[in-house]
């Protein structure tokens, strides 16, 4: 969703992220100093609105928030576990190979080292850009793993072969486990409703301070810095694949360098 964060250095990300809070707190502030005496009341006169506001709103974004990182950790944890299940897969269809016939051998080994290095050239930059797994880039790669399972499954002898299919399959599920991962993260509905309530909940710290301009300042920018760090902590984990931490391809091309 915002794939241009995602790319951005950590530091420029929450710059980023921060000045966006503060443009959006002087924006809330000016229209609230526009809009009291227009309703009738002083500038220096507390406004009937009660600080119990704040707190609903305020345990409210923080629930939310704290719903939206159990998931990303999950989706994080899971990205993890299917890389490594797709390396422990070739890593063991690898060492099969030895004892298959001379014939097959080389064929297959070639089918999963070409599958090696498109996965680490093709499939990983291609999640770093949050590709949709519908896209034709992840055909080239799949293409070797399915030639290698055919190659296989139409072998004479099928039951001496049949550790060799196993890992082949085990390697697409846990291939299909990754992709999904990839595209895995905070949903248009829980950045809306975060967006939503952090806005309502620094709309009422600047009602509620209106009557006390200086601390209406240092109240709105304190709540702004707070809800920036946790926006950037989201952004920062939202993909498993993107951004300056994601999950690297380091299993895959010790594999291939072997």
């Amino acid at each position: 969703m915002f794939i241009l964060f995602h790319q951005l250095p950590l530091a420029a990300m929450f710059v980023a992220v921060l000045a966006l809070g503060v443009a959006a707190c002087w924006l809330l502030i000016g229209l609230v100093r526009f809009a009291v005496p227009r309703l009738g009341y002083r500038r220096g006169e507390p406004l009937p609105v009660r600080d119990s506001i704040i707190n609903a709103c305020g345990a409210l974004f923080a629930l939310i928030v704290a719903f939206s990182a159990a998931g990303i950790w999950n989706d994080a944890v899971s990205a993890r576990t299917a890389v490594q299940r797709e390396a422990d897969a070739v890593e063991t269809a690898l060492t099969l190979a030895v004892a298959l016939p001379e014939e097959t051998r080389p064929e297959l080994v070639g089918g999963l080292q070409a599958y090696l290095r498109d996965v680490v050239a093709i499939d990983w930059p291609a999640m770093a850009r949050s590709t949709p797994l519908t896209d034709a880039v992840f055909d080239r790669s799949e293409k070797h793993l399915l030639g290698a399972i055919h190659l296989v499954s139409r072998q004479n002898t099928a039951a001496a072969y049949s550790p060799m299919l196993n890992q082949l399959l085990e390697i697409r599920h846990a291939r299909l486990a990754r992709l999904t991962a990839s595209v895995a993260g905070v949903t248009w509905a829980q950045w809306c409703a975060m967006w939503l309530i952090s806005t309502t909940t620094l709309l009422s710290i600047i009602i509620c301070n209106s009557h006390a301009f200086r601390m209406q300042i240092v109240a709105a920018h304190l709540y702004v810095l707070v809800v920036s760090a946790a926006y950037f902590v989201i952004l920062a984990h939202d993909r498993p694949f993107v951004g300056r931490i994601s999950i690297q391809p380091t299993a895959f091309q010790s594999l291939i360098t072997r």
